[in-house]
Parts: C-alpha cells; sequence; structure tokens
C-alpha cells in the first residue's frame, strides 16, 4: 500500500481551494464605501456607534412628564464623559466593552443627545445624518415610529452616543452643531472642541 507524502497532500488540498474559490481574481473588500443591493456605491458615515438605550438625568427640573425635549452635549475629554455619566444615569443601555472604548481622547468628540421622555421600550433614538460646513454643523437624528419590545411603565430619556475624530471639525475658532430630531425638536449647542 503507498503512503501519500505531506507534499502531495498540501499540493491536492491547495488544488481542491483553488477550483473551489473560482481561481480568478480577488475582489478586494472593506473599502471606505459600501455597495446597497443595487449595485450602487454608499459613503459609509463618518461617526461611530458608542451607547443608546435610555437614561434618568438628573437635576432635569424643568421637563414634566409631557415635555418633548431634546438635550444635547459634545464631550471632548475623559473627564467630561465621566461628569456625563454622572449626572445621566443609564437605566437600559446597548454599549458593549469594545463600542465603549472607541472613544481615544483627544482626537475624538462624542455627541451625546437625549429626548424627554418616553415610556421605555426599544431603542428608538439614533443618529442617521451628519453634515458638517465650516464651524457649523447638523446631526441628524431619527425616532424609531414602531416600538420595540416589552413596555415598562417608567419614563425615561432614549438616549444615543457617537464619536467622531477631531479631525473633520475646523482647528480654528468654537463648533457650532444643531441636533435636530424634526422640525419642532431641535437644540444648538457651541463648543470649543478643546
Amino acid at each position: 500500500m503507498r503512503t501519500i507524502f505531506p507534499a502531495g497532500l498540501t499540493a491536492i488540498l491547495a488544488i481542491l481551494l483553488f477550483a473551489a474559490c473560482g481561481g480568478g481574481a480577488v475582489t478586494p473588500s472593506g473599502g471606505p464605501d459600501k455597495i446597497d443591493e443595487t449595485g450602487v456605491s454608499e459613503e459609509l458615515p463618518i461617526w461611530r456607534y458608542v451607547n443608546s438605550g435610555w437614561v434618568s438625568p438628573l437635576n432635569e427640573r424643568s421637563a414634566n412628564a409631557f415635555s418633548r425635549e431634546l438635550r444635547a452635549v459634545i464631550i471632548t475629554s475623559a473627564e467630561e464623559m465621566d461628569e456625563f455619566n454622572r449626572t445621566v444615569v443609564s437605566k437600559r443601555t446597548n454599549g458593549t466593552g469594545a463600542t465603549l472604548g472607541r472613544p481615544e481622547f483627544p482626537g475624538s468628540v462624542v455627541l451625546a443627545a437625549y429626548l424627554m421622555w418616553l415610556p421605555v421600550q426599544g431603542d428608538p433614538l439614533s443618529v442617521v445624518g451628519f453634515d458638517i460646513e465650516g464651524n457649523r454643523a447638523v446631526v441628524e437624528l431619527e425616532l424609531e415610529e414602531d416600538s420595540q419590545g416589552r413596555l415598562y411603565p417608567y419614563l425615561f430619556a432614549p438616549m444615543t452616543m457617537v464619536t467622531l475624530d477631531r479631525a473633520v471639525f475646523p482647528d480654528d475658532g468654537p463648533v457650532e452643531l444643531e441636533f435636530k430630531l424634526d422640525a419642532d425638536t431641535r437644540i444648538t449647542v457651541t463648543d470649543t472642541l478643546e
């Protein structure tokens, strides 16, 4: 009985693998754009998800159970992130160790927004667009129309948090960011990003 030597076995496996892959040229993937189902290239967003969920901001005396007020915070350091986490207490969040570790200060800017108040159900607030022109930027938010998950009898603020590279903003002067949920629900925050 003949034995197949390791070199012969390797050659046979290489031929099978080559045949299974089609043997053609490899198309690179993971570039800056993605292709949608129509075959058209879409530009990937410049923001990266950090955290979302439901929060209970402390010292919000101006808002009541019937409020629909948008709040936004710009975070540029680990100290400011700690302060945000102390004053805006998380109740149910979806961030993981990987996403929560994305902001690397001082090279990152974190944008956080929350809506006062809604019944807790699902995770309906998210960033869907970002447009920057000079020292002014617009952050487009979306509130999911269809509630998800189990309804809890608590009013909390749906929150979303994303990070961007500091380099997308101009170096000179303060930056004005308008957070926009709809025509009536918007807030503008100005920060020096320092």
